[in-house]
């Protein structure tokens, strides 16, 4: 047991260095383990197909999971642990954000935006090069829209990192400044900053 407990201790040292070190993709998995492990509060907000508030639920131990269906495949629901309790979901727009994220609702939406002229002509690279940069951790504007395309609202950081969960269904994981959101069954616009604002 004291070789567990020594090995662990180890572990979310090791974490804790790797995170303050900068490396957006570094500071989601130990978001992510220590969320596991101690819990991190999450308010979770439910929207209908254009974009209306429905509900809010407040959590301080959230964790989601997909469902499988009679086949062992991923299924469309999933089951959502809010400090114990269980709740089945499956259909709407679902938004978690950890607790110290903000989402912006009083925004406009530019409707002419230019690429600017950092590429280096070479597609593959400007690929690989915006890979490194995700993981590195870069600024961001997520916009998220309802299924039918209605604006709900918008999430922006300075160091932000974002992927989709191959164990969540219709998710997408957003790590904005070292606090989570996870984006459930929406419409997602993940934009650089001065992409987003130079249509402005």
């Amino acid at each position: 047991m004291k070789k567990y407990t020594r090995l662990l201790a180890f572990a979310l040292a090791l974490c804790l260095v790797l995170g303050l070190s900068g490396c957006a993709f570094v500071s989601k998995v130990f978001n992510t383990l220590t969320g596991e492990l101690f819990g991190k509060g999450y308010e979770i907000r439910q929207y209908d197909n254009f974009g209306n508030l429905v509900f809010t639920v407040h959590g301080d131990r959230v964790t989601m999971d997909c469902e499988l269906d009679e086949y062992g495949e991923v299924s469309s629901y999933i089951d959502i642990t809010i400090d114990g309790k269980s709740w089945h979901h499956v259909g709407s727009t679902l938004v978690f954000a950890q607790e110290g994220v903000d989402m912006i609702t009083d925004f406009q939406v530019p409707t002419e935006m230019e690429g600017g002229s950092s590429s280096t002509g070479l597609m593959a690279v400007d690929r690989k090069i915006n890979h490194y940069a995700n993981l590195m951790g870069k600024k961001l504007v997520v916009l998220v829209s309802s299924q039918n395309g209605t604006p709900i609202g918008l999430f922006q950081g300075d160091s932000c990192y974002t992927e989709i969960p191959g164990d969540l269904p219709k998710t997408t994981l957003i790590n904005i400044d070292g606090k989570l959101v996870y984006v459930h069954r929406a419409n997602v616009d993940i934009l650089p900053a001065s992409l987003f604002k130079s249509g402005q």
